[in-house]
């Protein structure tokens, strides 16, 4: 991101935090891979017809942009868990402040 984020504190709730955390596949219906916030399935999975004829990794691409999750840790050691999110799910629960150049 281009500047630090701060999670806005009445959304600190909607977070599901993970011990798990996801088995990193596009499209999986486990409730530990999917939104932290939504809950829905990150991306969609390699088999979908949507894939087909498509180029990975293009700019701008719903597809694409829905594959990649972003992702936040808390605590330590045995104690971490993990949340991930949309692009555009995580954009509804933070605040975005610019950094002082």
């Amino acid at each position: 991101m281009a500047g630090d984020f701060v999670i806005r504190p009445e959304c600190a709730g909607l977070i599901r935090w993970s011990r798990r955390g996801s088995c990193g596949n596009s499209g999986c219906k486990d409730p530990e891979c999917g939104c932290s916030i939504c809950g829905e399935p990150i991306g969609i999975p390699e088999d979908d017809p949507r894939r087909d004829g498509h180029d990975e990794n293009c700019p701008g691409c719903a597809i694409c942009e829905d594959d990649i999750p972003i992702m936040l840790w808390r605590g330590q050691g045995k104690d971490t868990e993990q949340a991930q999110f949309h692009s555009k799910c995580f954009g509804k629960v933070i605040w975005i402040r610019s950094r002082a150049g």
